[in-house]
């Protein structure tokens, strides 16, 4: 780990208040709630298409990265001699691949490539290397792990739209069942709470997506436009009055299961084995991806909002 740490300590002699902030900016940027409110937006608001690849793309790669972190068991760099790592409470796990620099790669990744926009490649660009940067920075991963991750996020976000692309024009939900059956031998024989919860985050996916596109098939664009692409431009705000509530009704459902799944799962997990805690933590990620997916969707339509 020679080189490596020698990065790592002199991206620590360069600390300062300022560059501190930035950092920890991107990495907050990462994690759960921002990346949960931007594929929402997306998903919800924007372009059901382009979410639905985005969140494939996510899904995907994020059980490939704690498959093979729970694999490697690659220690972090955390607690070495003369290395003070920062932000330790969001180092949890193994350290190769990183997580948090493979999802914003994932995300911008998929958003640059679907979106194709001057603008959204410059953010993207951005995000992707202030992720990476930031976990050095922050002392809580190896360059290496940066690096592959990296490279591990921009190959899966291609591959898994384009495996998308394939399953939703075909509407072949078996390849959706097969990629469960993949991920979840995995899971069983690698093991990890970790990579339990990245495997409910795809079952939820699948199952939502499924449900989703045989029953409910909500759409982002609003009825107005979809009859008369002459009409008004004051249906376009009627439109934009939608897309707001659509998300306020979204991400308040979403909130509101996941608490209640937060305060069930707290109740179950008592006195039980690591097997069951895994298990449960699993079921409560899926529901929650589910619901996000399908759930929110079918209040959508219920209200009248899609």
């Amino acid at each position: 780990m020679g080189y490596q740490l020698d990065i790592l300590m002199y991206l620590q002699s360069i600390r300062n208040e300022l560059l501190t902030g930035v950092f920890t900016f991107f990495t907050v940027c990462t994690e759960v709630p921002v990346i949960t409110v931007l594929t929402g937006i997306i998903y919800w608001c924007i372009n059901k298409k382009a979410g639905q690849r985005t969140l494939f793309a996510l899904c995907g790669s994020l059980n490939i990265n704690a498959g093979v972190k729970n694999f490697v068991k690659m220690p972090r760099p955390i607690g070495t001699k003369g290395l003070e790592s920062l932000r330790i409470e969001t180092a949890t796990g193994y350290s190769f691949p990183s997580g948090h620099t493979q999802t914003a790669t994932t995300f911008w990744t998929s958003t640059m490539y679907l979106f194709r926009k001057s603008w959204i490649y410059i953010i993207g660009i951005l995000m992707i290397l202030g992720a990476g940067i930031s976990r050095l920075y922050l002392g809580v991963h190896w360059p290496m792990d940066v690096i592959v991750a990296w490279g591990f996020g921009i190959v899966l976000s291609v591959l898994f739209i384009k495996l998308f692309d394939y399953i939703d024009d075909s509407k072949n939900y078996y390849i959706l069942v097969g990629l469960m059956l993949i991920f979840g031998i995995c899971t069983y024989f690698i093991g990890g709470e970790d990579l339990y919860k990245m495997f409910g985050l795809f079952t939820g996916f699948a199952l939502g997506y499924m449900v989703e596109d045989t029953f409910i098939n909500f759409s982002t664009e609003s009825e107005t436009r979809r009859k008369n692409i002459f009409a008004k431009k004051s249906s376009k705000n009627e439109g934009l009055g939608k897309k707001i509530l659509r998300f306020i009704v979204g991400i308040i459902s979403l909130l509101a299961v996941y608490l209640l799944l937060n305060y069930v799962q707290d109740n179950l997990i008592v006195n039980k084995a690591e097997e069951i805690i895994n298990i449960i933590k699993y079921l409560k990620y899926t529901i929650v991806v589910f619901w996000g997916v399908a759930g929110a969707p079918a209040l959508f339509k219920l209200f009248k909002l899609a």
